[in-house]
């Protein structure tokens, strides 16, 4: 039997993060180990550029947390993200005239119309990494998500796909093979957003209504929750290294002080900083330090962020009324960590906004107070989304366990008379990777 420590390994622009977690008694997340190697220049705008050094920096993080790893039950499920704005997050309906419009949607009705959006869906898209039932329309009746026992002519099923162009994910997949261990054995591949939410958002905001944007270094990830579901998402090759360039151009310094400047004495607002504040720069190989004003940094920052605010309420647009978010804005991910970032955005979007850090806990303070940092968001929820998996699996059900690569599949719902609320968790609530071992596996 497979052991319940999960780990997660988010491969970023800057940081291959790893961590160790599992559930505790009071079924909350709890992170045992962390791992952080710098990943610079092998990962460009969220896409694998030196499958070398990545590997590398995956096996550094990873030896960081093997301390945990050890013992009888020394093989891991593991989850990664895919990101880059190769990813493609796609509506697609599907609609079928019924045999007899006065007989009831079976639950093997509505299993089979997801079937068969899967593979005309994947005859054009090879690489599909997430199907996400959005809902059902019966004849002339409202939009559903449980449309089993209702009647009609024709049935509709509204889903989501992401995918992704094979190549990028075959890097993934290199990297991830070729720095495998012992311990890590199986897992799966899934899409950055999805992993974020999981550990940042709460139920209630999905439902309501929100925006979450994940802030990387190489990219940031605009995602639209409503009514419990993906409604939309986008990755922009637009991050903080677009602000560290900036920076350097603006103030006509290196780019190691630029990246510097921004994270020790960066503000997302200008107007309250003193004009007289400055920090001094030390010259180049031992020249005389040079004089930059914090207020100009700020003001350099702020109109970088105002242009991705402006970007974020047109993606809005494109999908819905601002007005209907009702949750606001929730910002992640190492750029959140810009003080009044959330002032900034609330002030050019009109939406209420919180800095997303994620829900996990440590019985260790150094890791539980690490943590408490939005730039973790993405790795632990990738550990959080196999525990949501797992739910939907009885307990005789539990994973086998495999020395062969590939995916961590819940057991199919019976063919004959599925049990509805596990056809749904299993179709909707839950986030998972491609069901036939596909493209979405490693």
């Amino acid at each position: 039997m497979r052991n319940d420590l999960i780990i997660g390994l988010d491969i970023g622009s800057s940081h291959v993060r790893a961590i160790a977690g599992k559930q505790n008694d009071r079924g909350r997340l709890e992170i045992l180990a962390t791992g952080s190697a710098i990943n610079t220049n092998n990962v460009l705008n969220g896409e694998i550029v030196n499958i070398s050094k990545t590997t590398a920096a995956i096996s550094e993080a990873m030896n960081q947390i093997s301390h945990v790893l050890d013992g009888k039950n020394s093989e891991h499920f593991f989850a990664s993200n895919l990101s880059g704005s190769h990813i493609k997050v796609q509506p697609f309906s599907l609609s079928k005239t019924r045999k007899n419009e006065r007989e009831a949607v079976s639950a093997n009705e509505v299993m089979s119309l997801f079937e068969e959006a899967k593979r005309t869906f994947a005859d054009k898209n090879p690489c599909v990494l997430h199907t996400l039932p959005i809902g059902f329309k019966v004849g002339n009746l409202p939009d559903t998500l449980d449309p089993i026992g209702q009647i009609g002519q024709k049935i509709q099923a509204d889903f989501v796909f992401i995918s992704a162009n094979p190549s990028k994910n075959e890097l993934l997949t290199q990297c991830l093979k070729s720095a495998e261990t012992k311990h890590l054995k199986k897992g799966n591949v899934y899409f950055s957003s999805l992993a974020t939410a999981s550990a940042v958002l709460n139920k209630e905001e999905k439902q309501e209504g929100v925006v979450l944007v994940d802030l990387g270094s190489g990219t940031s990830e605009i995602s639209i929750f409503q009514n419990n579901r993906l409604k939309h998402a986008v990755v922009l090759n637009w991050g903080g290294d677009l602000i560290t360039d900036d920076i350097q151009a603006g103030l006509e310094i290196s780019r190691d002080h630029a990246e510097t400047l921004k994270v020790r004495f960066g503000s997302a607002i200008q107007k309250d900083i003193p004009v007289n504040e400055v920090v001094m720069i030390p010259g180049i190989a031992g020249r005389k330090a040079n004089p930059v004003s914090v207020k100009n940094l700020a003001i350099i920052i702020e109109e970088r962020l105002k242009e991705l605010a402006a970007i974020i309420v047109a993606e809005i647009s494109k999908q819905t009324d601002i007005k209907q978010l009702k949750a606001g804005l929730v910002l992640t991910g190492g750029g959140a960590q810009l003080p009044y970032i959330d002032e900034l955005f609330q002030k050019y979007t009109g939406l209420d906004a919180r800095i997303g850090d994620p829900n996990a806990t440590s019985t260790n303070p150094a890791i539980a107070t690490e943590i408490k940092d939005p730039s973790f968001a993405t790795v632990i929820g990738l550990v959080q989304v196999y525990y949501d998996q797992k739910e939907t699996v009885e307990p005789e059900e539990e994973p086998k366990n495999t020395d062969e690569i590939g995916p961590y599949t819940p057991p199919t719902p019976p063919r004959q008379g599925p049990r509805i609320g596990d056809l749904f968790r299993k179709m909707v609530d839950v986030v998972m990777g491609d069901d036939d071992g596909g493209n979405a596996s490693y």
